[in-house]
């Protein structure tokens, strides 16, 4: 047995014994004598009412009491006494000396010497003068004393044998899911995830094991988040840095004197640069929302001059694909974080028009909902296949219709959105049929 079964076994042991020793004080000490005083107290009214008359017939309340009673002038000597008394002599002596100064109703214990049995002497003054006094054998009292003692030290070693067997089941069941818990942990450390216990109670210890496979799994999220980023970092950086060194060589050694080839070649070297600080920073914005760096801060704004701003940033990347963006929008207030809010519409208005078909028209429109607004941005191109709209939402995915000269992206910035939208808590969506594909997100319900 381990050291919290160990604790657990004396525990629930240390409960028995207590209990043990409990019933000892309350038999063996506080009503050790309870049967005595109730067979004395029966006896005293009975012999007081006897003494208060004339006509109580002695002889019957012996009979049913099963004492002897003896009568004593008022000088102390003997009056009457029935025959049959044990130890005669004593006994009247023993009267005798409680004269006057002890007759009250009090019992005083005599146990004649040689002899195992005791006896209780009480002394009333009877009516009409003298003393009268009842025996009362106190064998049977002795004996229902022995026979509870012989039975508690019975009841004592019974109940110390099934405690301490209670207590070694109990420590083993309570301690088996401490272990499995522990032994988990160390897996976990260890380095080895995939840590399931199987959950066998609703108690504390059954919602540790809950949290414990809850960390588990995200232990495997997070490591598979890792892998995959680190796979996918390392293959997004590579073609960029690879054309940047291509084109830095071949400038450094061949096109340098030739101007319109050295600009031509200098030209791609700045927009893969560009490409890769675009990379990475979508990389650390994704990470950070993943991570729970960035909180969220929500304000209410008009919404009309924000996206007026965003648009006229896109104004000349829509140009040279000769595609308008047109902004349909009823001056209003709107709760968001608006950092947040500018981010979104610029990935949705990035992903819009990489994949807008030349010479479109990529509507932005923001329309009141019970309370919020609805923004959607909607462009016309190849549809989604219905089987992956979902799935555009998860980093690096791209849809398997993409063209070539598309799958130059991140492939975050809608994983991007979602998170910033998961963040305020709010519904957002995608419908891509008939050639044209709209995304949309609700805003923050006002506050109460």
């Amino acid at each position: 047995m381990n050291k919290i079964g160990i604790k657990l076994f004396l525990s629930f042991l240390c409960m028995a014994a207590l209990t043990v020793g409990l019933l000892w004080v309350i038999q063996a000490g506080l009503m050790k004598d309870s049967y005595l005083k109730s067979r004395v107290n029966s006896v005293a009214q009975a012999v007081y009412q006897a003494a208060l008359s004339d006509s109580a017939d002695r002889e019957s309340l012996q009979e049913e009491y099963n004492i002897s009673i003896i009568a004593f002038n008022q000088d102390g000597s003997l009056q009457s006494s029935p025959q049959g008394i044990p130890m005669m002599g004593m006994m009247v002596k023993a009267c005798q000396a409680m004269i006057p100064g002890q007759i009250d109703g009090s019992a005083q214990l005599v146990s004649p010497m040689g002899s195992m049995v005791r006896y209780a002497l009480l002394g009333y003054p009877a009516k009409g003068g003298g003393y009268l006094f009842a025996i009362i054998s106190l064998a049977d009292a002795d004996e229902a004393s022995r026979i509870l003692r012989t039975q508690l030290w019975l009841i004592t070693v019974i109940l110390l044998l099934a405690a301490s067997l209670l207590a070694i089941v109990l420590a083993r069941l309570f301690s088996r899911p401490i272990r499995a818990v522990t032994g988990a942990a160390r897996e976990l450390a260890a380095g080895r995830l995939n840590v399931e216990l199987p959950v066998k109670s609703k108690d504390e210890i059954g919602e540790l094991t809950v949290a414990l496979n809850d960390l588990s799994v995200q232990l495997q999220k997070t490591d598979n988040l890792r892998k995959e980023l680190i796979a996918n970092v390392s293959h997004e950086l590579k073609a960029p840095l690879a054309v940047i060194q291509g084109y830095a060589e071949t400038v450094r050694d061949v096109t340098w004197p030739n101007e319109e080839k050295r600009t031509q070649q200098l030209n791609m070297v700045s927009e893969e640069a560009s490409r890769l600080s675009r990379v990475v920073a979508d990389i650390m914005n994704y990470s950070k929302l993943q991570a729970g760096v960035e909180s969220v801060s929500v304000a209410e704004f008009p919404v009309c001059p924000v996206l007026d701003g965003i648009l006229e940033k896109f104004a000349l990347i829509a140009a040279a694909k000769k595609i308008t963006i047109a902004m349909d929008c009823a001056e209003q207030q709107i709760l968001f974080d608006r950092d947040k809010f500018e981010q979104v519409i610029n990935n949705l208005l990035h992903n819009a028009i990489n994949h807008a078909d030349a010479e479109s028209a990529i509507k932005v429109a923001v329309r009141p909902l019970d309370g919020i607004s609805r923004i959607s941005i909607a462009n016309i191109g190849e549809n989604i296949p219905p089987d992956e709209l979902t799935r555009i939402w998860d980093r690096y995915y791209r849809a398997q219709n993409v063209r070539e000269d598309l799958r130059l992206g991140t492939g975050l910035g809608l994983a991007i959105v979602k998170s910033i939208l998961e963040k305020h808590q709010v519904a957002f969506g995608v419908s891509s049929e008939n050639r044209e594909t709209v995304f949309w997100f609700d805003t923050c319900p006002p506050r109460k």
